[in-house]
């Protein structure tokens, strides 16, 4: 039932990820800079998971968990979102959506040498299976340029090194006060970059209906659900079962930017939905490859 639970919270969090591009390229109709939106998204879900984690006593990470975290934030996902949004600036959101999703590949190569997760058959179709989708729902136009192609594979590297740093991290912590840290640090890195770099302050009541999505949606309901579902399901699961991420980004583009759904797209989507289900079923005797028990030697240190 465990598996079964954090599968449903990866899909969550992957919909509300994937939702993510198609409310920053309304955002940035008002002309808003870049460092200046994702000051407003990390503040405003600060704002939101504070009270919630006061009001329910959960427990914060402390001493060397305490570091990891505020570094996560302050480094990595700081890092990851700027390449993100950045390349958001250049690229449709479909094309951002398959370079990012070069993350699942890196995230498992990274769990069989330092997380000691076994890489057993399974997981190597599902993986070829989700990343084939994940290539045939977004198609692979070039509408984009070198620039925003960087920012695009620098986020996926900074997200694999990111989400392996957190798996044990998260294993060991209250997923919601953990993340809320990760935010917390975010929010901090852009606060001294906006103070130099200057605010942009929205006047439009719908930029600031975008933003509020944007934190709300596709960081705290994201990112709790992502970390609490990598708990019971593994990073490399978690990472799989999150390509379901670009079939919402197609979805939503489709309905409001007039993307349109072709053959090639319907039949992503099915290999994603394979991969999904490849993921969910737990054989009882499933035998990892050979290598996996030399790699079991390696591993990030407790």
């Amino acid at each position: 039932m465990g598996h079964l639970t954090g599968i449903g919270l990866i899909l969550i969090s992957a919909a509300s990820f994937g939702a993510m591009a198609i409310f920053g390229k309304f955002a940035y109709a008002s002309g808003i800079s870049t460092h200046s939106l994702l000051f407003f998204r990390f503040f405003i879900s600060v704002m939101v998971m504070v009270p919630i984690a006061l009001f329910q006593k959960r427990r914060f990470p402390h001493g060397k968990d305490l570091i990891i975290l505020v570094a996560m934030g302050f480094i990595g996902y700081a890092g990851q979102s700027f390449c993100f949004f950045t390349a958001l600036t250049y690229l449709s959101p479909a094309l951002l959506a398959i370079l990012l999703y070069l993350y699942p590949v890196m995230v498992a190569g990274l769990s069989f040498f330092f997380l000691k997760e076994s890489f057993t058959r399974n997981k190597v179709i599902a993986l070829v299976l989700a990343i084939s989708g994940a290539i045939l729902v977004i198609g692979l136009d070039t509408d984009g340029n070198r620039t925003g192609v960087f920012f695009a594979i620098s986020a996926a590297i900074i997200y694999s090194l990111y989400t392996i740093a957190g798996a044990r991290v998260m294993s060991r912590n209250d997923a919601f006060t953990a993340s809320l840290v990760v935010i917390t640090s975010s929010a901090f890195f852009y606060f001294i970059y906006n103070l130099k770099a200057g605010f942009f302050i929205p006047e439009q009541g719908s930029t600031w209906l975008y933003i509020g999505a944007i934190a709300v949606i596709s960081t705290v309901i994201a990112i709790y659900t992502y970390f609490l579902g990598m708990k019971l399901t593994g990073a490399v699961n978690a990472s799989m079962l999150s390509t379901f991420e670009p079939v919402t980004t197609m979805v939503l583009a489709s309905i409001f930017l007039g993307r349109q759904i072709g053959w090639m797209q319907m039949a992503g989507t099915a290999l994603i939905v394979f991969s999904a289900i490849l993921v969910a079923i737990r054989p009882k005797a499933e035998e990892a490859f050979p290598e996996q028990t030399e790699s079991s030697a390696n591993g990030f240190e407790s």
